[in-house]
């Protein structure tokens, strides 16, 4: 006991950092020194009331409080810390160090406890430990710098290794090439030569690096080197030049480039590539003779290609004239055949001009007003447009007519029959039977007859000179000779057209034409060869069916091409044959009929329109020759 006051006033004599308490096991303060008021701020009363209520709520006294309950259960001496309120609210930091005493029987009665403000060497703690691990991160950072360095070294002594290899390989690059590469500074010194340049001068590589153009060359030719040299650094261009003569001795001739180059040092040298074009120039001699005897050849050979369309031209025309020549009697029959109808049709006119004259006056006198009436009325039935009926229906009607003429009790029932079936009023025959309820019918039909037999008569004309017109026109169209080198617009069905008429007559006998027609485009070609195209086709085609059976030809937009086919019913081309039939000259026709060159101006005339030419055929099926004609 004496000692623990010993302590007490020890304790009490240090003022501001250190208080003593004491407590029993029930934690309730027996002691507290009046230090604990400089300390902390409190009284000696205020303090026993419990220190523990003025912690922080810290984890750190979470711990210090479990830390407690075990020195109360009797462990031995404790030193432990914790974060306290001053009065003032300033946070403390406490450090307690607490033992317990014993009775005579050995049993805890109390615990004694120092108090020691660490708060300021807490701080200090805390800012030494802040800079050791401050120091400590420095450490570790230089020591990383020193091994990256040492890395870097490392790399450094690599890529300068590298450097040194790479170096030594351009070197060697550069030596390999059959060119003279070399490196002069501004005053015509050499600083890099490969082996082909120093040798052209006697020297290695080593032995020439150093020495200028005074070194090698007379002071004339030296100074035309460095003046050239001079004149590239000034203008910072490019320049080339050939030297050499095949007259001197070595007879070779060089062509030179330098450009400027920046070297090391920040000065400017230049760049120079010597390339041996001896060869070049005599290889350029030799072609300038080439090309003289080159064009000398080309004009002649441009004469013989005029000479050679000239003959195809002709070769074309003459074939379209043998063409013609075999289409001429049939041409001739159908031009006869409308100038007879005209000449009919003029006699016809003639006669009917006698007799509406002669009956003229009867027709004006003898006739009743209502008589007039009526014949004005039926002429009013007659249509111009009317088309003519087939045989079949003729016979037909006038069956019907005759059948009510008879039922009406006409008494001239077959001469009036003749003259309705004449005047094509056969569907109006109820009409005119109830209008010839009159004295004489029959003048009345008679008169109107005389009277449109000259319409009649008329139109027939006109389309007799219709297909005269045409049929000139086709023969003009297909004889023409195509002067224009240029490709025309034309009109792919017009163009068929034109040879189907002019074959009109070797058609219209036992051959059956079926066409099919899409619309088409205008597209450009050489319509008068297409023309001949067509001729051969369809001439090979009538030929193939011996002038009877089915001549197919269709006409299909296919947008970008227009397909033209001509199929034919005849006996077939034979496969062994098939290849031979665009041969000139190669015929299965006898002898005098054709000339084996049709075909051959068929594809010559196709390949010269960019068109495609396939056939199909069948050994007893017919032959289909399909032509695929560009739009553009």
């Amino acid at each position: 006991m004496e000692n623990s006051n010993k302590y007490k006033r020890l304790i009490e004599s240090l003022e501001n950092e250190y208080f003593f308490y004491s407590h029993n096991l029930n934690g309730e303060y027996l002691y507290m020194s009046p230090s604990v008021e400089k300390v902390l701020g409190y009284t000696v009363d205020e303090a026993k009331q419990g220190l523990v209520k003025h912690m922080t709520n810290s984890e750190a006294n979470k711990q210090t409080i479990e830390t407690l309950k075990k020195s109360a259960t009797g462990e031995k001496q404790q030193t432990f810390e914790f974060e306290l309120y001053t009065k003032s609210r300033e946070i403390k930091i406490i450090e307690i160090t607490e033992s317990p005493n014993y009775n005579n029987k050995g049993e805890i009665v109390s615990i004694d406890g120092v108090a020691h403000d660490i708060t300021e060497r807490t701080k200090y703690e805390r800012i030494i430990q802040q800079q050791n691990q401050e120091l400590k991160r420095q450490d570790e950072k230089l020591r990383k710098q020193l091994e990256e360095l040492i890395v870097k070294n490392e790399n450094i002594d690599n890529l300068k290794k590298e450097l040194e290899d790479r170096s030594q390989l351009l070197i060697n690059i550069i030596n390999e090439i059959p060119e003279k590469i070399f490196l002069k500074d501004s005053n015509g010194k050499f600083l890099l030569a490969n082996n082909n340049a120093a040798a052209s001068y006697g020297l290695k590589p080593s032995e020439i690096i150093g020495k200028s153009d005074t070194d090698i060359y007379p002071p004339e030719k030296a100074s035309e080197k460095i003046n050239r040299i001079r004149e590239i650094l000034k203008s910072g261009i490019p320049h080339s030049y050939e030297e050499g003569d095949f007259g001197k001795k070595d007879g070779l001739i060089v062509s030179t480039r330098m450009k400027p180059f920046k070297l090391n040092d920040g000065s400017t040298g230049v760049l120079g590539i010597q390339v041996d074009i001896t060869q070049v120039k005599k290889n350029e001699i030799e072609l300038k003779k080439m090309n003289v005897e080159l064009t000398s050849r080309t004009d002649e050979l441009n004469q013989t290609l005029e000479n050679l369309k000239e003959t195809q031209s002709q070769l074309v025309q003459s074939e379209k004239m043998r063409a013609l020549g075999n289409l001429i009697a049939g041409i001739a029959h159908e031009v006869n055949t409308p100038i007879g109808a005209i000449n009919a049709s003029v006699s016809n006119i003639s006669a009917a001009l006698d007799s509406s004259m002669s009956n003229l006056f009867n027709l004006f006198t003898k006739l009743t007003q209502k008589e007039l009436l009526i014949f004005l009325r039926i002429m009013n039935l007659m249509e111009k447009s009317k088309p003519a009926p087939t045989s079949k229906e003729r016979r037909q009607y006038k069956k019907e007519v005759q059948q009510k003429l008879e039922k009406a009790g006409c008494i001239h029932v077959y001469s009036v029959t003749d003259l309705i079936m004449y005047l094509n009023l056969y569907d109006e025959t109820d009409k005119v039977i109830s209008m010839l309820d009159v004295k004489n019918p029959e003048f009345i039909l008679k008169s109107i007859k005389d009277i449109y037999s000259v319409r009649k008569n008329t139109e027939n004309i006109k389309l007799a000179v219709d297909k005269a017109s045409k049929l000139v026109f086709a023969l003009k169209k297909f004889a023409h000779k195509e002067q224009n080198l240029e490709k025309d617009q034309a009109d792919l069905i017009e163009n068929i057209e034109t040879v189907l008429i002019l074959h009109h007559n070797q058609l219209k006998q036992a051959i059956e034409v079926v066409k099919d027609y899409d619309p088409v485009p205008l597209i450009a070609c050489y319509p008068d060869e297409l023309v001949q195209v067509w001729t051969n086709l369809i001439s090979n085609a009538i030929h193939a069916m011996n002038y009877a059976g089915t001549l197919r030809i269709s006409i299909k937009n296919q947008k970008t091409h227009i397909k033209v086919s001509i199929q034919d019913s005849g006996h077939g081309i034979p496969k062994e044959i098939r290849e031979r039939i665009f041969e000139p000259f190669f015929t299965t026709k006898k002898s005098g009929e054709g000339t084996g060159i049709g075909l051959d101006i068929v594809k010559r005339i196709l390949d010269k329109h960019q068109a495609k030419l396939e056939l199909e055929s069948e050994i007893g099926g017919g032959t289909t020759f399909h032509v695929l004609l560009p739009v553009n």
